[in-house]
């Protein structure tokens, strides 16, 4: 009986998202611009105690936490969301963990469309608060240009979720080096049994 060592299968590659240059590109470009939106939006936060304050207001005039603990949890959610967007912006410039920081970018944008929606539906005048004292690029009170533009960025940062931060990131140098690891492991081991089966 004819036994196959390891070293006379073919060794594939670990598989690593199928991303050409062209698309590399254009999710980086992706990338940086919802990097940029967002550690812009969380200096315009977090730049001093007036700007925290202020996004704390704004959080409360939506009126999605309940009136008993409004005040203490949205001062806590006033620093929770904006060192998230910090994060989030972060982590896409570098691209790493990049369809992490989709998904987390994702769900907050999702958040805070329907804040959004919901002080349209009830008539409330707010102000959006997302950049802090700046209203970009639609002015206030809140209203569907708002929402058009929560949406923009919600498709992009899907799309990063979906697809990866591309050729052009932490993550893609990262599985390059695990698989090239990995492919050493295995023709070594590979070459090992060879030697133990036919010895010279």
């Amino acid at each position: 009986m004819i036994r196959r060592t390891p070293a006379a299968v073919a060794v594939d590659p670990i598989p690593l998202t199928r991303t050409g240059w062209i698309e590399s590109v254009l999710l980086l470009v992706v990338r940086l611009v919802l990097a940029g939106v967002f550690l812009y939006a969380a200096w315009m936060k977090l730049k001093d105690r007036g700007a925290v304050q202020s996004f704390a207001e704004s959080i409360v005039g939506y009126d999605i936490i309940p009136l008993d603990r409004a005040e203490h949890l949205a001062v806590l959610a006033s620093f929770v969301f904006p060192w998230a967007e910090a994060l989030v912006g972060v982590a896409l410039v570098l691209g790493a963990k990049s369809r992490a920081a989709g998904l987390l970018l994702s769900a907050m944008l999702a958040l805070f469309t329907g804040a959004i929606l919901s002080a349209i539906a009830s008539g409330k005048e707010l102000s959006c608060g997302c950049f802090g004292d700046l209203s970009w690029p639609c002015g206030n009170p809140v209203g569907w240009c708002h929402v058009l533009r929560n949406g923009v960025l919600l498709l992009l940062a899907l799309l990063i979720a979906w697809r990866g931060g591309g050729r052009l990131s932490a993550d893609y140098a990262g599985a390059r080096t695990a698989e090239r690891r990995a492919l050493r492991r295995v023709r070594g081991r590979a070459g090992g049994v060879d030697d133990e089966l036919f010895p010279a």
